[in-house]
């Protein structure tokens, strides 16, 4: 689900998401009331203020070595950093 949700970010509502549930072999009915449950949303509220305290302003962003890489990353950059 993520690869496809990345693959195509201008389609996220709802019925490109119930597709591509389907197309993962999901039962659509417990995937949608389980992406609105409580649990779901208090999980994305906590994920989302961590990101909002570490200075997240987009996705992707990933953290290096304590360095911040916002956008595309250049993976030669990214082997230097952990290599």
């Amino acid at each position: 689900m993520h690869d496809a949700l990345f693959a195509d970010q201008a389609r996220l509502e709802d019925p490109h998401l119930w597709e591509r549930a389907r197309a993962l072999g999901l039962d659509v009915e417990r995937f949608d009331l389980d992406r609105r449950s409580d649990a779901v949303l208090a999980r994305v509220r906590r994920d989302f203020e961590s990101g909002v305290r570490a200075g997240v302003v987009t996705t992707p962003t990933v953290f290096v070595a304590g360095q911040r890489f916002v956008g595309q990353i250049d993976l030669a950059v990214l082997d230097r950093l952990v290599g």
